[in-house]
């Protein structure tokens, strides 16, 4: 899904493998989540509220009765306005890489195709220079110095606590070894830049959340910060 495109509708709605998944992106936070959009047993269609939460992206869930519509945070994949609220979505592996890398690690894979037979320039970006100057802005009450605001970081939560890791931290081809929250962490990034994360010495699949720095820290003011 090239970021080209999420840069500017931030939500897809598709199946793959047979299976609903939802793609979101919210380019003030760079959060690139993907979710099981299941909701009590039943496929939801999400969409773009046009609405901020600490400057990060709003999603509501489709519905015929508007009543039924929530609003959710993507960095948390919860709901946290309307009857839905407290529901939290279930985050699926997704990688966050240049095009080049994930070709080379899978050469037969489909793309979103940006050939939409409209003049919309999805070459270009509608947010100019901000992945490279410091501002951050609409309102995240970001405190945290740890780290430069926009630095990119791979967020955890294991037994009710938050941690963040530096993707620049994290070698290529290389297995990382971690304790956290009384669980020993695995970290496996390879040579083409996907991350995979375990828990326990059962080695049980670990969902992570990619982002900016400040948009992590601002709805987890308690994080733990992964040091080398």
């Amino acid at each position: 899904y090239p970021n080209q495109i999420l840069v500017w509708h931030e939500i897809v709605n598709d199946n793959f493998a047979g299976d609903p998944i939802l793609i979101t992106y919210c380019p003030l936070c760079a959060t690139s989540i993907v979710f099981d959009p299941h909701i009590n047993g039943e496929a939801v269609e999400f969409g773009t509220s046009g609405k901020l939460w600490q400057s990060n992206l709003l999603m509501y869930n489709r519905s015929a009765d508007p009543a039924q519509e929530s609003l959710w945070s993507q960095v948390l994949g919860e709901a946290v306005l309307g009857e839905l609220t407290g529901t939290i979505l279930k985050v699926l592996p997704a990688d966050t890489i240049t095009y080049d890398m994930w070709k080379k690690a899978h050469p037969d894979t489909k793309i979103l195709s940006r050939d939409t037979g409209t003049s919309r320039r999805y070459g270009s970006d509608p947010y100019g220079d901000y992945y490279t100057n410091t501002t951050v802005s609409f309102g995240a009450s970001f405190k945290d110095d740890r780290l430069h605001p926009k630095e990119f970081i791979l967020g955890i939560k294991v037994n009710d606590k938050f941690k963040a890791y530096q993707s620049s931290a994290l070698p290529f081809g290389e297995t990382i070894t971690d304790s956290f929250a009384d669980e020993t962490i695995t970290i496996e990034k390879n040579e083409f830049g996907e991350v995979r994360m375990y828990k326990g010495d059962d080695k049980e699949p670990l969902s992570y959340i990619g982002g900016f720095w400040f948009s992590w820290a601002a709805v987890h003011p308690e994080t733990e910060l992964y040091n080398k």
